[in-house]
């Protein structure tokens, strides 16, 4: 099958990089910045344009892979759906409730699948946590604490830094552990959330959300683009007969050096120290579904799910009430 890549910043790199991997060919990489497409398409010996939607128009195009920033997403989903081919979207599906549901209507009319890329779900740590809850291994769970945390992203024009485009740190990464917190417990009952956002003296983006599951599960997940440099992730979850604890820095005392303005990357991936990335095992698994083997263990509508779980979140914050679900 062949791959047309949509937005060639980091992510596109990344899944162009994984879907070679899984034997597909990469024909043909958009982007507004041609450059970026050029640079992208390359290696690859693909066909390089700033034209996204002519891209995704091309007939020889089988696969179409959504890694622009998150307000292009249901539009070129929506556009990919009507052309006829597969859909490949990186998360957030989309900026609004509203949006992802656009999407999915547009997918099931033209029976086209489409896949929303929440690669937590597929991360070998995160999988084999959920694995020990569901052995019961810590009995019943009641208390779950996620935290994820970063250096400010750059993007493209700088795109995270606009909160109306990105949803800052709570839509863009938070998202990934809100959609884990959903899998593993199921669906949440109300949200309380506390934010900092500035961008002067320099950009920080901090975000505590409190979750109430309809399991009765408390959870607060924290989302930060305020750290001085690197990436981490930490979970602690509690049960009447235990605790799980996973911290990716796995050492007991570590030092960071403050990252100095325009240092920083534009998007950090999250590392896994494993065989097979994560983000291959979630395109073996679209593959698979492709050729009707194996359902996905994410769904367009668990993607829409985590978008309104996050959007909730920023409601909160914004209004300093609690919100339901």
């Amino acid at each position: 099958m062949r791959v047309a890549i949509i937005g060639c910043g980091t992510m596109g790199h990344l899944h162009a990089s994984m879907a070679a991997a899984c034997g597909l060919k990469i024909i043909a990489c958009g982007d507004k910045h041609k450059h970026h497409a050029k640079v992208l398409a390359e290696p690859y010996g693909a066909a390089a344009s700033d034209d996204s939607m002519a891209v995704i128009a091309d007939p020889e195009v089988d696969i179409v892979a959504i890694c622009s920033p998150t307000p292009t997403h249901a539009g070129y989903a929506i556009a990919a759906a009507e052309a006829g081919k597969s859909i490949f979207c990186e998360k957030p599906f989309a900026r609004t409730v509203q949006q992802c549901r656009e999407a999915m209507a547009a997918a099931r009319k033209a029976k086209v699948k489409l896949f929303v890329a929440h690669v937590v779900r597929y991360f070998q740590e995160f999988e084999a946590m959920r694995a020990q809850l569901a052995a019961g291994k810590v009995g019943k769970p009641g208390f779950v604490k996620l935290y994820r945390g970063g250096l400010f992203p750059m993007g493209t024009d700088g795109w995270f830094r606009d909160y109306e485009q990105s949803g800052g740190v709570t839509l863009d990464s938070m998202i990934h552990d809100i959609d884990w917190l959903r899998y593993t417990f199921g669906d949440a009952e109300r949200v309380f959330c506390q934010a900092l956002r500035r961008s002067e003296p320099e950009a920080i983006d901090y975000s505590m959300a409190t979750f109430r599951m309809k399991s009765g599960v408390i959870a607060k997940v924290i989302g930060t683009w305020a750290q001085p440099g690197g990436f981490r992730v930490e979970t602690e979850i509690c049960g009447d007969k235990g605790m799980l604890q996973f911290n990716s820095d796995e050492t007991p005392i570590f030092t960071m050096k403050r990252t100095a303005p325009g240092e920083a990357p534009s998007t950090i991936v999250p590392a896994s120290p494993v065989p097979k990335s994560p983000y291959q095992l979630e395109w073996e698994e679209f593959l698979a579904w492709l050729r009707n083997t194996r359902q996905p263990r994410v769904t367009a509508r668990d993607a829409t799910e985590a978008v309104r779980m996050a959007l909730a979140a920023l409601e909160s914050a914004e209004t300093g009430k609690p919100v339901k679900l």
